[in-house]
């Protein structure tokens, strides 16, 4: 009876250590774990700096004003040069109706939308 009660004790507390080897080791690796995404999530916001300021840099306007310059050869359009165009019919004087743009209104306004 003695050596049954003695066996259940030793089997007891072989699983108990087993466990509690078992758990620690999860903890260790949890552990690691967490360095790992700690050393991650470190790189990623460095990188969400960088391309914040990237960012910045190319919205802000004279910066995209010097790049269209110098890249595409544009320039700012000079008094005379833009001309408006109404697309109100009701403003159309005598003179308008039998210029060219009026076939740029009627265009624009039979022209269908798409969904």
């Amino acid at each position: 009876m003695r050596k049954n009660v003695l066996l259940g004790v030793m089997v007891v507390l072989g699983v108990w250590c087993l466990f509690y080897v078992g758990v620690k080791l999860d903890m260790w690796r949890l552990g690691y774990d967490m360095e790992d995404l700690e050393q991650r999530r470190t790189v990623l916001k460095k990188q969400q700096e960088t391309l914040q300021v990237r960012l910045s840099e190319l919205t802000d306007p004279q910066q995209i004003a010097q790049r269209a310059h110098q890249q595409l050869g544009l320039i700012v359009p000079q008094e005379g040069q833009v001309v408006m165009i109404s697309l109100d019919p009701n403003s159309l004087s005598e003179s308008d109706r039998r210029s060219p743009m009026r076939l740029v209104r009627e265009f624009s306004d039979s022209f269908v939308s798409l969904p």
